[in-house]
């Protein structure tokens, strides 16, 4: 059946034109020579059985779980995400692109809706008709910046940005491509991408491709991590299939090695059988494919679906480079669990099959009051302590299994701080994984109250500094008012009366100490000038503070500059 490729109506009152969808043939030849020879586009997916009667989002999820048991929930997730696109948001009359071993794409149109073919091999079971336009167009057909968009490693994802659906369909028609006219003359902000997805992908087996966090925000033009930074790399890498390990928020400074990582591949039956299972994750929360907010936009291409990004941007800002953009902004905070040193220190652990005495002899050796267990695997199956040890007699050949308890707790080092608080009170400690399952490390309530105490210090003595420096330059601005009949400030009198009788903020604070009258007025013997310096840069680490935009080393610094401002006013106003 011949579809014309053409804009359509989509749901209710909504208008949309076509869209571009690109699915992978996966890792072997078959996927692809059934494709062109059928005129079918297959998503793969070989344990997962017909989708037919999954109608929402969570229906898939659950038939997904249950042929993945052991998957990680975030690489379900992805699959989701990218299942979902194929069963029930791809439309008859959208365009198929389908990049070919032999390095040319082939490009069709889709004709019919998702079927379930229960008689085919494994693999080749979840189909959609297809209009092949073309199978032959040289990848040197398309320019650099559509090239570019091709790179993603997903199985299944959408072309969306460049005006794909357009020059895709010149292309299909036999014409060249018409380029993009808001592209940069140069395509260094597209080729980069792309070009990194290229190493990911032909990094050998048990490699990754590793980087500078500094070169990896080269790739895309910036210099820190701003929020715009990050909102701009999370998206494009989204789009590529690949994921940061750990996150360029969570590690200490920009020169910082990070490596980057495929996530969300569709599982091949030769990848089940050895036995691998999920791949490193990116640490931050996202919206991303495992989002509802995600899926329905998906749904609606006219929709306007904006999901929050919350990061960590440690040392964002001016502390990072000599030069900042204006609109760059730091992005929201979530505090995680990944952030205790502890949550990413190496501990000794031992097996189940380990026999007891090891146990033993690393609790000895070690001072420790507990060992994380774990199974064949490395994953985290339980803990053992002396109290089981010494519970009962065993005999000499006991294995660790036999004492451990096999109920522990756990958080990954994506999850926030406080979700962690009443098991750390409850139990002790509670133990760290990273996304995969691995164990990353431990908590403990030493591990929080010290670090809770790093985070509050700087606000409790910012805020006995804000009370005693307010409460001293209202009485200045009485004073001036007594010798002079008014306050003496520029500006809108009913204004200037709130200002000095109700409240004033931080700015407000170095305005009036820069005022000889109002320095007077305090009595204070501090050189002016060198204290109202002292007082911007405490208004600028408090900015920063409120934020948690500082790291670990600028906050140290931070509290000691505030800490030598409180004295100095405790020396000249040594009540509160």
């Amino acid at each position: 059946m011949h579809v014309d490729i053409q804009l359509r109506q989509v749901r209710g009152d909504n208008v949309g034109a076509v869209r571009a969808w690109m699915v992978r043939a996966g890792s072997d030849d078959k996927r692809e020579a059934v494709s062109l020879s059928e005129n079918l586009t297959i998503a793969g997916w070989p344990e997962v059985g017909d989708l037919s009667g999954c109608q929402t989002p969570g229906d898939l999820k659950a038939e997904l779980a249950k042929a993945y048991p052991r998957e990680n929930p975030r690489v379900l997730g992805n699959w989701r995400g990218q299942l979902w696109r194929f069963r029930a948001v791809m439309s008859p009359g959208d365009l198929i692109v389908l990049p070919l071993k032999a390095g040319d794409i082939a490009i069709g149109c889709l004709t019919g809706d998702y079927q379930f073919r229960a008689e085919a091999a494994p693999g080749l079971r979840h189909v959609r008709t297809v209009t092949w336009k073309r199978t032959d167009v040289p990848r040197s057909d398309l320019r650099a910046d559509l090239r570019a968009t091709l790179g993603s490693l997903l199985t299944v994802s959408e072309l969306r940005r460049l005006d794909a659906v357009k020059r895709l369909t010149e292309i299909a028609a036999g014409n060249s491509d018409p380029g993009n006219p808001d592209a940069p003359a140069d395509l260094r902000l597209l080729g980069g991408p792309a070009e990194l997805a290229d190493k990911v992908a032909q990094a050998p087996a048990g490699e990754t491709v590793r980087l500078a966090v500094r070169d990896l925000l080269s790739i895309w033009d910036f210099v820190s991590r701003s929020g715009k930074a990050i909102a701009t790399i999370r998206r494009d890498l989204d789009d590529l299939g690949l994921a940061v390990v750990p996150p360029v928020t969570e590690v200490p400074s920009i020169d910082h090695m990070v490596r980057v990582v495929p996530i969300g591949m569709a599982p091949e039956a030769e990848r089940k059988s050895s036995g691998e299972e999920t791949a490193d994750l990116e640490l931050e929360p996202e919206a991303g494919d495992d989002s509802e907010a995600d899926l329905l936009a998906d749904e609606d291409p006219g929709s306007s679906v904006v999901a929050d990004v919350n990061l960590i941007p440690d040392g964002a800002g001016e502390g990072e480079s000599g030069e900042e953009e204006e609109s760059a902004r730091p992005a929201s905070v979530l505090v995680t669990v990944g952030r205790l040193p502890s949550a990413r220190s190496e501990l000794k652990t031992v097996r189940l099959t380990d026999p007891l005495s090891r146990a033993v002899e690393l609790l000895s050796e070690n001072a420790y009051d507990q060992l994380p267990v774990l199974d064949d695997d490395g994953h985290l199956r339980g803990s053992i302590s002396w109290r089981e040890i010494g519970a009962t007699n065993r005999p000499a050949t006991a294995l660790v299994e036999d004492a451990a308890v096999l109920k522990v707790r756990s958080i990954r080092t994506d999850e926030p701080m406080v979700d962690c608080l009443a098991d750390v009170a409850d139990h002790g400690c509670v133990f760290v994984l990273n996304p995969d399952g691995s164990l990353s490390g431990i908590v403990t309530g030493h591990d929080l109250a010290h670090r809770f105490e790093q985070e509050l210090r700087p606000y409790a003595l910012i805020q006995e500094l804000e009370l005693r420096l307010r409460r001293a330059l209202k009485k200045a601005l009485m004073q001036v008012k007594e010798i002079h009949g008014e306050y003496g400030l520029p500006g809108d009198p009913a204004k200037i009366v709130k200002l000095a009788e109700q409240g004033m903020n931080f700015a407000d604070y170095i305005t009036l100490l820069k005022r000889d009258d109002v320095w007077r007025a305090t009595g204070w013997q501090f050189p002016q000038q060198s204290f109202a310096e002292r007082m911007d840069r405490v208004r600028k680490i408090r900015n920063e503070t409120m934020h948690f935009h500082t790291s670990d080393d600028d906050r140290i610094s931070a509290v000691k500059e505030i800490q030598v401002a409180l004295q100095m006013l405790k020396t000249v106003q040594p009540q509160a």
